[in-house]
């Protein structure tokens, strides 16, 4: 199952109080955590959220996780973590995932678990009626105690688990395998990672899953965790009735695992025949401390403005045209309670990895030396405090799993529960004591600590890589400098003002679900106003064109133009001041340009509306496309391009792509001499081609916008656009699917598995119903997936469809399967599948699975269509499709049926018309 690596939603911004020498002040958790013990010891929290409306997030929070395994044990914790969902007493084997879905519950994403070193959490989101919380609390407790372990069933989840573990193979893998023995050291950690190993988990049985079950799994080292649209009181009384009547059967207590710190220096140089790329981490490990109080709230606060700061240098350092690396990253994050890492990862270019490692050291050693200027340190407080304000804005659109989030980390860290509008206060508070000389420590105190530096390149760069004595004299050469000075360009930055000539705009159409405006210069709007989110507005302009109508050379350039765009600046903002500009602002515009379609995102809050359609226009009118970005992105793609075929991944997408759509030109990777027909001339050609005429692209808004000032800046911004005379219409690329089966086999690489990915081209016509009928089965096809190939024949861990059903493509349309395996049983899992979709067919499955189906889209359908999502999607389908509507769960229910899935896949689905691509190792490692 999953292990999810998070971290409190609201970044949790608290930093040191006061003086650090003064007594830190402790937080309080939030009022509205509702907390309590049972006799038993097992401890409940409750807190009342909105969002999503009539739902609940249901959490069982076990304080046992892989740390507590004996030698015999190991992995067991994660294999009793994946028993749980094959039976307890009141549920036998696969009837508990069986009753969830039936309640419109979806595995893997509405209940799912994860293991991790210290913890075990169970994860449920049920609706929030009474009959379905004392469900979701009744498994909870069917969890903690009733875990029935039938051997049998013991046999059949070692098949899935070793697939888990097949699925985690790879160069990712081994990458990862050599960063956590450097993170962990010597430590309980390094010898206990969750997933297992093969060896542990094939001599498990029903007595030695029992033996850690029954000692760790008592109330005391218990918490359950409800979030949700719910009532407290009601929520309260079940988790008493539940969970009252476990009694503790062990005296044993979960004990806390130690992770040193190094006490000296290290350099680890790995290369792999598969690495495509040279990467740089630098890390130093440090102690810390629950953020609960004022001395850590600062202490974590300082920490995140440096890091904001050096993240912002590496930024615009990364973009010049000589950059030694595609990108610089630091960060900080707990190891576990009393150890962190702080750490700087890196993207090398080629040969530029001394430069790297100085680019990265200079600008920590200038800070350690000289702190940073007040215009920096200032930007960065407004930046974060101005997050917040967003933040606090939009509380009441937060969701269910980010507030579980954070009282898990409290539960299991002790970390303080805030709310985002006490953080905001605690922040405003504290911010002020964090000065240039803060981080002068800060970076002073890393650069006199040990560090670990893990350096991964391609094996045939080898010879040319420093030393690992090279890298650490040059290090400490670097950190023992007497005098460095860097200077950054920290100014605050405004556009130039516009002059523009107002338009008008005319309401021509009131609907139940939106209104229709027409601007004087022809746009169509169409427009929502919505309370989902209190402090977010979302404009798009769109056009059905895109790359389509392109000539090849233009098409490459329109791949390219987006992100040089976003890059290069704008108007009197060069692309050194791009970032800074940003600072304190809640805002995004973004172009786009697909096969089909181009346009402009806008999002914002509302004190930054007039600024982003300033932005807008500034970028439309006085675009910049910068030669340092330029140079930046070629270098950086060709590089890619130059080593990607060391990785058996891309060579398996590169060969799906030309199996698939039977070597078309616009459907493949790009290769080096692509890349010379990218220029300034070209990329100048296609922004004026697609985005200097506004004829014919239409506009939605939806989001915290009253009418009046809508129209208001439709009038000043919107209906001025410049609409030439001259219509440019998509072109049909006439991408052909192989008609028949087609098996291509790519045989590279070292993993001890077999990817699988099968296509079946969809037979049909459009019509929003057979949009609807496509998706209904790929959600039967799912469920059935899980039952029929992983559940009872082991041989996936984990398998999926996914269906592309779309007006605006030109018939691109399939359904794709997707899976890892066991080399040796490749054929049989591609055999189950076919099988399982030839008995969708024939009408061969469970009428009910048709009810769970429908039961999930209802869920989703009502958590949707309260969401800025939902109606952005809508309001730009209605836009370019006259006809689109949505539809309601009584009408799904009208069309998605037993007969009808039936009907429609033997249409939609030709058995001998399936495109597998397996990519198979050359051995196994």
């Amino acid at each position: 199952m999953k292990k999810n690596y998070l971290f409190p939603v609201f970044l949790f911004l608290i930093l040191k109080t006061l003086i650090f020498t003064q007594e830190p002040i402790q937080f309080t958790n939030s009022k509205n955590l509702v907390s309590g013990e049972l006799n038993n010891g097992l401890k409940y929290y409750l807190f009342k959220n909105k969002k999503p409306e009539n739902r609940a997030s249901l959490n069982l929070v076990v304080n046992a996780g892989s740390l507590l395994e004996t030698d015999e044990q190991q992995g067991l914790a994660h294999f009793l973590e994946h028993m749980a969902f094959n039976g307890t007493t009141k549920y036998k084997k696969n009837d508990l995932v069986k009753y969830l879905q039936s309640l419109g519950l979806s595995f893997g994403g509405d209940l799912n678990a994860y293991t991790s070193f210290s913890e075990t959490v169970y994860e449920l989101q049920v609706p929030t009626t009474n009959t379905d919380l004392k469900a979701g609390l009744e498994v909870l407790k069917e969890w903690s105690s009733e875990i029935t372990l039938d051997p049998k069933d013991v046999e059949t989840e070692k098949n899935i688990i070793i697939e888990e573990w097949r699925l985690r193979q790879g160069i990712n893998q081994r990458v990862g395998d050599l960063q956590r023995k450097i993170l962990y050291g010597d430590s309980w950690y390094s010898k206990r990672f969750p997933i297992g190993f093969p060896e542990t988990i094939n001599n498990a049985d029903s007595k030695k899953l029992r033996d850690y079950y029954s000692k760790w799994y008592q109330p005391k080292n218990m918490a359950v965790v409800a979030v949700g649209d719910f009532d407290i009181k009601e929520v309260e009384n079940l988790i008493i009735e539940n969970f009252s009547s476990l009694k503790n059967t062990s005296s044993d207590l979960p004990k806390d695992f130690n992770i040193k710190l190094p006490d000296r220096d290290s350099v680890t140089i790995f290369t792999d025949p598969e690495l495509t790329t040279t990467n740089l981490n630098i890390m130093w490990k440090e102690n810390i401390s629950p953020l609960n109080n004022s001395l850590s709230y600062e202490k974590f606060l300082a920490k995140t403005l440096l890091n904001s700061i050096l993240n912002t240098r590496f930024s615009i350092l990364s973009k010049a045209k000589d950059a030694p690396f595609v990108y610089s990253s630091i960060y900080n994050f707990p190891l576990n309670k009393e150890t962190g890492i702080y750490a700087v990862s890196s993207l090398v270019k080629e040969d530029n990895l001394d430069s790297s490692i100085t680019d990265i050291i200079n600008n920590i050693k200038s800070i350690s030396l000289n702190g940073v200027s007040n215009d920096e340190l200032n930007n960065e407080k407004l930046n974060l405090i101005n997050n917040l304000k967003t933040l606090v804005n939009n509380k009441d659109s937060i969701v269910n799993d980010n507030y579980i989030q954070a009282i898990r980390n409290f539960i299991l860290s002790d970390d303080s529960f805030i709310e985002t509008d006490e953080e905001l206060h605690l922040t405003e508070t504290y911010i002020k004591n964090i000065t240039s000389d803060t981080l002068k420590d800060i970076c002073t105190q890393l650069l006199k600590s040990n560090y670990d530096v893990l350096i991964t390149s391609r094996d045939n760069l080898k010879s040319s890589l420093p030393t690992e004595e090279n890298i650490t004299t040059l290090i400490d050469k670097l950190s023992n400098q007497k005098e460095i000075n860097i200077s950054n360009n920290n100014f605050s930055l405004k556009l130039a003002p516009l002059d523009l000539k107002p338009g008008t705009s005319k309401l021509i159409l009131s609907e139940d679900n939106y209104k229709e405006f027409l601007l004087s210069n022809g746009i169509k709007v169409l427009y929502k106003n919505t309370d989902f989110d209190k402090d977010k507005i979302y404009i798009k302009l769109t056009k059905l064109e895109g790359s389509s109508a392109l000539e090849e050379k233009e098409y490459l350039n329109a791949l390219f133009l987006p992100d040089i765009l976003n890059n290069s600046g704008l108007g009197n903002i060069d692309y050194k001041s791009l970032e800074i500009y940003f600072k304190g602002k809640n805002f995004n515009v973004s172009p786009f340009i697909s096969d089909y379609t181009q346009g402009f995102a806008i999002s914002t809050n509302k004190e930054n509306l007039i600024e982003s359609l300033n932005y807008f226009r500034t970028l439309i009118s006085k675009p910049i496309i910068d030669e340092n970005i330029l140079n930046s992105t070629l270098k950086s793609n060709s590089e890619i391009i130059k080593n990607r075929d060391f990785s058996p991944k891309s060579v398996f997408k590169k060969n799906l792509l030309s199996t698939l759509n039977s070597n078309h030109p616009r459907r493949r990777m790009l290769e080096l001499d692509d890349l010379n027909s990218i220029s300034e001339e070209n990329l100048s050609n296609v922004f004026n081609k697609l985005f200097t005429n506004f004829k014919d692209y239409k506009i939605t808004v939806t989001g915290s916008i009253e009418e009046s000032e809508l129209i208001n800046i439709l009038d000043t911004y919107f209906a001025n656009l410049p609409t030439k005379n001259g219509s440019v219409e998509p072109k049909n690329l006439n991408v052909i699917y192989p008609k028949d089966s087609v098996r291509k086999t790519i045989v590279q690489g070292v993993d001890k598995k077999s990817t699988v990915v099968l296509t079946y081209p969809y037979h049909g016509e459009f019509s929003l119903e057979n949009r609807l009928l496509y998706g209904a089965f790929s959600n039967l096809l799912n469920i059935l997936l899980i039952e029929d190939v992983r559940e009872k024949i082991g041989g996936v861990y984990s398998i999926s469809s996914s269906s592309e059903l779309e007006k605006l493509n030109f018939g691109e349309n399939y359904l794709q399967i997707v899976f890892s395996t066991d080399t040796k049983r490749t054929d049989e899992v591609i055999k189950k599948v076919k099988e399982v979709i030839n008995n969708i067919q024939k009408g061969e499955f469970s009428k009910n699975k048709i009810e769970d189906v429908q039961k999930n889209y209802e869920l989703n359908f009502e958590t949707a269509i309260k969401t800025n999502s939902f109606w952005n999607n809508f309001l730009e389908k209605k836009n370019l499709i006259s006809d689109y509507e949505f539809y309601t769960p009584m009408r799904y229910n009208s069309i998605v049926n037993y007969n009808s899935i039936v009907e429609f896949s033997n249409k939609a689905i030709d058995k001998n018309n399936c495109i597998e691509v397996v990519l198979l190792p050359e051995k196994e490692d």
